[in-house]
């Protein structure tokens, strides 16, 4: 308790020596005069050079800022987007499996599963997959689809083929 006490006392006599005028008016007396006769140098303001303008005359390359779907429209061999889709053109290719053929004469026809278990029977012409996709042909191990798909330029065929499993 007794050096408690003590340590108390020194702080307070510190702190009242701290407080003490004796400095101050010296220590007030510098910091008013210290910068009364400096004036640092100032570099002139740069002068600013205007900027060259030049004329954007590239409308007929392509926008970068136009969205990617309206470019689309007008370039390369667009499907039909306002046919009602057909029950195979619900899911993507990948998911669709051929599981066989059924041949009539000369005519032949794919059967199609579908993810839902549903299995269709699709013939030459008949639509496929996501990617606006079209039957072109059927042998009895294959089938072969051409899609047009969305590229960077626009649309583009891409033929697909489907091995039956």
């Amino acid at each position: 308790m007794n050096a408690r006490l003590v340590t108390i006392g020194v702080l307070c006599t510190l702190l009242a020596g701290c407080s003490g005028g004796g400095g101050m008016a010296s220590l007030q007396q510098f910091v008013a005069t210290a910068d009364a006769g400096y004036h640092p140098p100032v570099k002139p303001v740069p002068k600013i050079v205007a900027p060259r303008v030049v004329a954007f005359n590239m409308h007929h390359l392509i926008d970068p800022f136009e969205p990617f779907s309206m470019r689309l429209s007008a370039r390369g061999p667009n499907p039909n987007l306002h046919t009602p889709k057909g029950p195979l053109q619900h899911y993507p290719l990948d998911a669709l499996r051929v599981v066989g053929t059924l041949s009539a004469g000369h005519k032949l026809w794919a059967l199609i599963t579908t993810p839902s278990g549903a299995t269709y029977r699709a013939q030459v012409g008949t639509d496929v997959g996501e990617q606006y996709g079209t039957i072109t042909r059927i042998t009895s191990k294959k089938i072969f689809i051409v899609e047009t798909v969305a590229g960077p330029t626009g649309w583009v065929k891409q033929p697909v083929t489907l091995e039956i499993k």
